[in-house]
């Protein structure tokens, strides 16, 4: 893969990292993780791999980077991932732009469309025919013509 490819290398985290700023990532040692882009020599972009979050900076010296195939740790990282083609972070942003720029928005809910999705909700219901009840204490239940 060469530059501009968005290419990305593996690594694992060495030594818990507490995140100071909002960009940072949060990583606690032994986590695995995938390096997306390089700020600059002392500083990559990336993305925990066995848990949700968006990516963050964290700090070159804290990743041991990996061989994916072997398992076993790179001697040289900044040239493993140089010779992958990680991007700088300013290309990084401009590949995710234009990817959000070229996907397709699948939908999303409103307010608005509320009371229309209850009312679907309600007529694809199991309970189709039955009747709700509301208690004097406004607990709901459901009776069956």
């Amino acid at each position: 893969m060469g530059r501009g490819s968005g290419a990305m290398v593996y690594g694992v985290v060495q030594y818990d990292f507490n995140a100071e700023r909002p960009d940072e990532l949060e990583a606690k040692q032994g986590e695995a993780i995938i390096v997306i882009a390089q700020s600059n020599p002392e500083w990559f972009v990336a993305k925990p791999i066995g848990r949700l979050g968006g990516p963050g900076l964290i700090p070159v010296s804290f990743i041991e980077i990996r061989d994916m195939s072997t398992g076993m740790a790179v001697p040289d990282a900044q040239s493993a991932v140089t010779r992958a083609g990680v991007p700088k972070v300013e290309e990084w942003k401009k590949m995710a732009a234009a990817y959000k720029d070229s996907s397709i928005t699948l939908g999303k809910f409103e307010a608005a469309n509320a009371t229309t999705m209850q009312k679907d909700l309600e007529r694809m219901s199991l309970n189709n025919g039955s009747q709700s009840y509301n208690t004097s204490n406004g607990n709901q239940y459901v009776g069956i013509r």
